[in-house]
């Protein structure tokens, strides 16, 4: 399963999803962040939601390409996590962003991201195939080593 963090291309937060941070966490819109979607596929988003629900999976990367605007996640931001069919699930604060290359997967954080076999081994197999596929559709290049944004988050409210 590959997975997707927030700003993705056509995951505008809309209404629905700024209604659902406004009555969870109301005057904070400073934190609103775009919701947070995993993979491609609508499967892949129903899975990766109950690894999020379920604190399996507490980690997630992205590209640069990912945030053609600049405006990339931050610690205190809250995103609201869809489902394959786009409902909101919970909420998710990022706790912590670090900006670190691709080959910076450590045992520890491929536990963290909560995918596949949950090594670093897989990840830098799997998770690089889907940048490289990624990246090809962007038109942007995949180099051995690209700089992605690494950010972990908690659920803090269910839906």
């Amino acid at each position: 399963m590959a997975l997707l963090a927030p700003g993705v291309s056509g995951k505008d937060m809309d209404a629905e999803q700024r209604r659902v941070l406004e009555t969870a966490y109301p005057g904070e819109e400073a934190r609103y962040f775009l919701p947070m979607s995993i993979g491609r596929a609508p499967e892949h988003a129903d899975e990766g939601a109950a690894l999020i629900l379920s604190g399996v999976k507490t980690l997630t990367s992205s590209p640069f390409w990912d945030y053609p605007d600049g405006k990339i996640p931050f610690a205190g931001a809250l995103s609201v996590l869809l489902d394959g069919a786009r409902r909101p699930r919970g909420i998710v604060e990022t706790t912590r962003v670090e900006i670190m290359p691709f080959q910076a997967i450590t045992e520890e954080m491929a536990q963290a991201y909560g995918e596949g076999e949950r090594t670093a081994d897989w990840w830098r197999k799997e998770i690089g195939a889907f940048y490289q596929a990624s990246a090809m559709r962007q038109g942007e290049a995949f180099t051995d080593d690209p700089l992605l944004i690494w950010e972990w988050f908690a659920v803090v409210r269910r839906l």
